[in-house]
């Protein structure tokens, strides 16, 4: 084993002991930890914001579901799923998936409007690229 690692488990090792000889609160868990339960470490508020942990309190929360997605499996499951969300729960689907550049469907009261919104954009976006697939059988038969 490389002389380096060893010095550095050392180093580890005594500030471990040296920090439970002083911290009860750290002799409390190191006792848990070594009992074989799970221990939950709080990490200090350093007043800094770490990227990636959590939403700015400022957003929205996040989507119920994707509206692209289902519109590719049944037109009528997705309006009927957002008939039965609130008009906050539709406007996160509208912020979650871009779907409002101008942000103009955020002022909107009427929720027969949202929904065709949300419909009409996640409809344009599941046939986006249509014209660049294989036509099928039926397809070429037709036209």
């Amino acid at each position: 084993m490389d002389r380096n690692v060893v010095n550095v488990l050392k180093q580890l090792v005594n500030a471990v002991i040296e920090e439970t000889e002083h911290n009860d609160d750290f002799a409390h868990k190191i006792e848990q930890i070594l009992s074989g339960e799970n221990v939950t470490v709080k990490k200090k508020n350093t007043g800094r914001k770490v990227p990636g942990t959590g939403r700015p309190s400022n957003r929205r929360d996040p989507a119920m579901f994707d509206p692209v997605s289902l519109i590719s499996e049944d037109e009528y499951l997705l309006v009927e799923k957002l008939q039965s969300l609130t008009d906050k729960q539709l406007k996160d689907i509208i912020a979650d998936y871009g779907m409002d550049p101008s942000k103009l469907a955020m002022k909107w009261k009427d929720r027969e409007r949202l929904i065709n919104h949300i419909v009409d954009t996640a409809r344009r976006r599941a046939a986006k690229g249509d014209a660049f697939r294989e036509k099928t059988d039926n397809d070429a038969s037709n036209g």
